[in-house]
């Protein structure tokens, strides 16, 4: 990475108005102007971000409200330096759909626990492995959104921390 070229990360969820919009809005408040976040899902295009998303972001001081849901392409995929998923299924799709890289691509909860680093099952095992994920909150209560909210605020702030001391160090 260049001082001009931002470390670009791409998160990604089902739909693209819930748990990516959420993790996207908060990397992009704790992270400085070295870094540039882009959302996007599977699902299609143009949709608001779920009422719950943000109404949680504006609590926060985010404005999401001009945010339409994006559909991920190749595109996008190759542009990012690392690609963060709500769902192992979105890794596995990322990578054998999407021409994505393994070892550039997470779920969120994944990339936190290893602090970026550290062992992780590969290959074949990988699809049949526990790997953390992000509970989806739509559709359920609201005890269930504050959960999905704290767990993805917690995990934004480490895979931040994280993102930041190797751009500092030289190692993203």
């Amino acid at each position: 990475m260049s001082a001009a070229a931002p470390f670009r990360v791409l998160v990604l969820c089902a739909h693209n108005r819930t748990r990516s919009v959420i993790a996207g809005a908060l990397l992009r408040s704790y992270l400085d102007d070295r870094f540039e976040v882009e959302t996007a899902g599977f699902g299609p295009e143009g949709l608001p971000a779920l009422t719950q998303a943000v109404e949680l972001l504006a609590e926060r001081g985010i404005d999401v409200t001009a945010l339409g849901s994006r559909r991920v392409d190749r595109e996008m995929v190759a542009a990012a330096d690392l690609v963060l998923t709500a769902e192992k299924s979105q890794v596995l799709a990322v990578v054998a759909e999407l021409g994505g890289e393994f070892d550039r691509t997470f779920t969120l909860p994944e990339y936190a626990q290893s602090a970026g680093g550290g062992e992780r099952t590969r290959g074949l095992a990988y699809m049949t492995a526990a790997v953390p994920e992000v509970a989806d909150p739509t559709g359920m209560s609201a005890r269930a959104w504050s959960t999905a909210w704290h767990d993805i605020d917690g995990w934004a702030a480490v895979v931040a921390t994280c993102l930041q001391r190797q751009v500092v160090n030289g190692r993203a």
